[in-house]
């Protein structure tokens, strides 16, 4: 009797353990729903920032300015004398840029936005070309009809009239790239050069829009850009990284200093031998929103598993160590009292922030099991074990998903912990029920 009494318990541990595993796999599809809920509020939310930009201004990135002066050439052919025109470009021998770059938030229902105004105090000075630098056959340089452009992704977001100042002559900037081939969307000042000079210098002041970044394409022999802004959370993206920086909770302030050995090209080219708009060799700012809290719940959803889990052998441990009789129907409740904690997580962060949400979350799928596990358990001091390990467990998530570098080593040590403690608790633990039942005293393992 005691025999077939054994090998019935038997079954039933061996069951028991059967139906979690099978219960944990299951509680996988609501998690993969979570997950895909998260990407579309994630897509919404992009959508909407990307509709608040377009009625602001893109990701700018400023390249330029570009000197072009148009010259004439002559061949001498058996018919006759035969023209041809050409723009020689110059690129800058000095280029000093001083940003003052503003940000503010923008929202649109539960979704915001960075926007920024960065306003540019730009000067330098080209060096004018010889004229072995237009080449054989020259017939005629066009000083009076030279052009400076200053491209950008977008003119369009310019916020103010820009005066160009060379040599101390002032010309108002257009709209629109003096040559289509020199960049897709420019603002140019038709000037006039004094070809006894040999130097030509400029300065201006110009203001543009735009969101989530902004760049800058070095072209200058010797270019030094500084950006002075109130955002405190900067990406230092492209080459070269800031000489200098400094960041505070009241924003940062940046210096980048790039010499004509950072660019692919010379500092001069004839007409369209080089393509300034498909150069990516640009520096500067990305405006980042510490990780967003669609980042974090997909991150904590992907740690779903491991409280499922983790939660469920801390009731198997109380079932056969404390001699707790729970139920597979109570066990579904605790799994979906587990799975609705990222459905409340991700709800809440869109209205609280994830840190709020979090605790919020936590406290109340922690409280409810608790609560729960009061007529499972019946003994308090059990159920007062169980909430500190669920609190503790839900803590060290939370540690981890706030970690970056060493996520990785927390999280390991963490899973060689639970083993270590999985295994010293269930060491006397008698898998094949070989000795004698002992119904009239306690099991012989216990939390410790």
């Amino acid at each position: 009797m005691s025999a077939n009494t054994s090998k019935e318990e038997q079954k039933k541990l061996f069951f028991k353990i059967g139906f979690i595993l099978i219960l944990i796999l299951l509680l996988m599809i609501p998690n993969m729903l979570i997950q895909g809920l998260i990407f579309e509020r994630q897509g919404l939310e992009s959508q909407t920032q990307r509709d608040i930009a377009a009625s602001w201004g893109p990701s700018q990135k400023m390249m330029g300015p570009v000197l072009s002066i148009p010259y004439t050439t002559e061949y001498t052919t058996d018919d006759g004398i035969t023209t041809y025109e050409h723009i020689l470009r110059v690129l800058p021998e000095l280029l000093e840029i001083d940003v003052e770059l503003n940000t503010e938030e923008r929202k649109k229902s539960i979704y915001k936005a960075i926007l920024y105004t960065a306003n540019h105090d730009l000067n330098g000075y080209f060096n004018l070309p010889d004229e072995s630098k237009f080449g054989k056959n020259l017939s005629q340089i066009h000083w009076s009809d030279a052009k400076i452009d200053i491209g950008f992704t977008s003119s369009a977001s310019l916020d103010n009239i820009v005066n160009l100042k060379c040599n101390k002559v002032n010309y108002k900037m257009e709209s629109g790239a003096s040559d289509s081939q020199l960049f897709p969307s420019a603002i140019h000042a038709n000037i006039k050069i004094d070809p006894s000079t040999n130097r030509l210098s400029f300065d201006a002041e110009i203001g543009v829009n735009g969101s989530e970044a902004i760049k800058y394409l070095p072209l200058a022999s010797n270019t030094q850009v500084t950006v002075n802004s109130n955002w405190d959370s900067p990406g230092f993206v492209g080459l070269p990284l800031p000489a200098k920086r400094e960041i505070s909770e009241n924003g940062f302030i940046a210096t980048w200093k790039s010499t004509e050995y950072n660019r692919p090209f010379k500092d001069t080219w004839k007409d369209a031998e080089v393509q300034l708009s498909q150069r990516g060799e640009s520096f500067g700012v990305d405006l980042v929103q510490t990780v967003g809290h669609y980042q974090k719940n997909m991150r904590s959803a992907k740690y779903a598993l491991l409280i499922i889990s983790l939660s469920f052998l801390v009731f198997f441990f109380f079932e056969t160590l404390k001699g707790s009789r729970i139920h597979p129907v109570q066990y579904i409740f605790i799994g979906l009292a587990l799975s609705i904690f990222y459905s409340l997580l991700l709800s809440l962060s869109e209205h609280i922030g994830f840190g709020s949400a979090y605790l919020i979350a936590a406290g109340a799928v922690v409280g409810l099991i608790s609560w729960y596990s009061k007529f499972m358990l019946r003994q308090g001091n059990n159920v007062m074990i169980l909430t500190i390990i669920l609190g503790g467990l839900y803590t060290y998530i939370y540690i981890l998903l706030q970690m970056e570098e060493f996520a990785l080593l927390v999280g390991s040590i963490g899973l060689f912990m639970v083993l270590a403690i999985s295994m010293y608790l269930s060491r006397n633990m008698d898998w094949y029920n070989n000795r004698k039942q002992q119904t009239d005293i306690e099991p012989e393992a216990s939390f410790v």
